[in-house]
């Protein structure tokens, strides 16, 4: 599970919110790729291209922002799946 952080003065943060994090193995109800918001009561699974609403949620939370969030969470976590891809090997020639 890849947990992310946002800056205090978030418009999340200040509505509450308490974790983000990206689901990487399948568990009850949620699917591989999913990013999970976690607020006091409740929390907001975004699945890709839809919401799906868990306990309570607090009336300031902007779906936009989530959707954004979520957006840039995933990006993030592609960019350091393809930075571990990357293999620095040297060429590596015998001398004889």
């Amino acid at each position: 599970m890849s947990v992310f952080k946002l800056a205090g003065d978030h418009p999340l943060t200040k509505a509450g919110l308490r974790c983000v994090h990206l689901v990487e193995t399948a568990e009850r109800g949620l699917r591989l790729g999913d990013v999970v918001f976690e607020f006091p009561f409740g929390h907001l699974v975004h699945t890709g291209m839809a919401f799906r609403r868990e306990g309570i949620i607090p009336p300031g939370v902007d779906l936009m922002t989530v959707h954004k969030e979520a957006t840039a969470v995933r990006t993030a976590r592609n960019e350091q799946r393809q930075e571990m891809k990357r293999i620095n090997a040297l060429p590596f020639s015998r001398a004889g």
